[in-house]
């Protein structure tokens, strides 16, 4: 039972999936270990790294063998499907995700946890600022350019994933429904959905992680695989999700039909009809950019979207 600030302990998970991170990965455990709320474990599985990864897991591992659990997968598995078995492997009430190259400001968790004192939040974020090269770049960092998402209207997620799995704690009793996560989703995107479905999203608007950025970054490498979904195919996994509501599976099945028609329109010009959709709906499918001029950003992602 999560209960009020001040109340018991709630057991969080920390989930995390290595693969060739031994140059960052020592200073974002000191992060994750110098939290102001205590750990129930630490979950991590390694990706086969090609790097001494594994072995300053392993002297972690020594140092706190009570608090790290450790896995070394017989396979690649990659980034999505990492993830998916690292959250499944923890057995917390609550499960905050860790990337290896991050650094946590020391009061994430117990700020994220906060939010769980209300029973219907099944999913809880902040906000993060890029890191590059030491130094940080405040003009990228979120609460700039973007509302955090907050509620659970689905449809507000069904075109753009507007949560980073580094920025989210959520409740493990999600998984019953969100396990297992189809190949080529992204984990957190999936996660956001059901999460939608089964309560309610909450914020904390304040930079909780500095999100590292780098060429050996796993999602900012140029040698990271294209994603082979298509928007029709990733909405027809998202009608997949149980307990949608009826105005949001009736939006999806609207959405879906526009789609499928936009796949067959020519490539070099715009599918006014589609456009017509984007543009009519634009506040719930674009509406988390701030922009001065709202309009002109309503106006030009359903031309880009369109194309």
């Amino acid at each position: 039972m999560i209960l009020s600030k001040g109340s018991e302990i709630v057991p969080i998970s920390i989930a995390m999936c290595t693969y060739n991170g031994a140059k960052y990965i020592d200073e974002q455990l000191e992060t994750i270990l110098a939290q102001d709320y205590p750990l129930h474990e630490i979950i991590v599985v390694d990706d086969r790294s090609s790097d001494h990864t594994f072995k300053i897991l392993e002297d972690w591992q020594g140092k706190y063998p009570s608090l790290f659990k450790l896995y070394l997968n017989e396979e690649n598995l990659g980034f999505d499907k990492n993830f998916e078995k690292a959250i499944s492997l923890c057995s917390g009430d609550l499960i905050a995700i860790a990337d290896q190259d991050d650094v946590w400001m020391k009061d994430k968790l117990s700020s994220l946890v906060e939010l769980f004192a209300d029973q219907h939040v099944t999913l809880a974020h902040g906000a993060s600022i890029t890191l590059k090269n030491g130094n940080l770049h405040h003009f990228s960092g979120q609460l700039k350019r973007y509302k955090l998402f907050e509620g659970s209207d689905s449809r507000k997620l069904f075109l753009l994933n507007q949560l980073s799995g580094h920025n989210i704690m959520f409740r493990k009793s999600i998984l019953q429904q969100a396990i297992p996560i189809p190949d080529f989703m992204p984990y957190d995107w999936w996660l956001a959905l059901n999460a939608t479905t089964l309560g309610e999203i909450k914020a904390v608007k304040r930079y909780l992680v500095h999100h590292r950025k780098h060429g050996d970054n796993a999602f900012f490498s140029k040698k990271r695989i294209k994603n082979p979904l298509t928007l029709l195919s990733r909405l027809l996994l998202f009608k997949q999700i149980q307990n949608l509501s009826s105005e949001s599976r009736l939006f999806l099945d609207e959405f879906i039909a526009h789609a499928q028609q936009h796949e067959q329109a020519p490539t070099s010009k715009i599918d006014w009809h589609f456009f017509k959709f984007l543009i009519n709906h634009s506040k719930i499918i674009f509406g988390h950019k701030k922009r001065l001029f709202p309009a002109f950003t309503f106006l030009t992602n359903s031309i880009k979207f369109a194309k």
